[in-house]
């Protein structure tokens, strides 16, 4: 178990986190990104072999869930996203603000769709053509990123920031190489990923060595 404190984001949000997931970076990379570079305290409790005694416990009979005070349970990786971005002021300004945000959330997560399909159901077959559909789908990321190559939308940090870095980072770890016809992207995606509490979280032993999925193949 990872118990991290940061009394002064604890006293802000007024709760308490747990956060549930199997031992990869799979879908619930994208809460713990938040997390950690928010320097929000949880408690992380991977699933291992206790798995069949959890899973009747949580709503879906799946992982992740966020547990917030001991007691309610969130599901859904995108669900627990969103949530955090509300509590922790990464939803934008309005609801104009908030539903851009979630525009580019919902984008990212149909390229994620996209590339699970691929490494769960279709490696052999379908990797190359995926490979070669990557700067297509980025497209419209590489468009929103020409002139500020920091955030995604509105010249600030938002949720869109941590839940397209995420896929990036699927990305980067399939294909090194897969970012190089889109520039902007590459761009983002190297300055993000070196914000301090990011990086040193994603550079420690235990996450690095982590698998990306439950797939043999990443």
């Amino acid at each position: 178990q990872n118990k991290l404190t940061n009394t002064s984001n604890l006293e802000m949000s007024g709760n308490k986190y747990e956060f549930m997931y199997f031992p990869v970076k799979g879908y619930g990379n994208m809460v713990r990104i938040v997390l950690e570079d928010q320097g929000i305290p949880y408690e992380y409790k991977p699933v291992g072999e206790n798995w069949p005694q959890v899973k009747p416990t949580t709503p879906f009979g799946q992982v992740p869930v966020l547990t917030v005070n001991g007691s309610t349970q969130i599901a859904q990786s995108h669900t627990i996203a969103r949530y955090l971005g509300r509590e922790h002021g990464l939803m934008g300004s309005n609801n104009i603000e908030q539903a851009q945000i979630e525009m580019w959330i919902d984008q990212s997560a149909d390229l994620r769709k996209k590339f699970a399909k691929m490494i769960y159901t279709d490696y052999e077959n379908g990797l190359k053509p995926f490979l070669e559909s990557i700067p297509t789908e980025l497209a419209p990321f590489e468009k929103q990123l020409t002139g500020d190559s920091a955030h995604l939308l509105f010249g600030k940090l938002t949720l869109a920031d941590y839940i397209v870095f995420d896929v990036l980072h699927v990305l980067t770890a399939l294909s090194p190489t897969c970012l190089d016809s889109s520039p902007h992207v590459k761009a983002f995606y190297t300055s993000f990923g070196a914000r301090k509490n990011l990086y040193a979280f994603l550079e420690k032993p235990e996450i690095k060595s982590m698998k990306f999925t439950g797939s043999p193949h990443l």
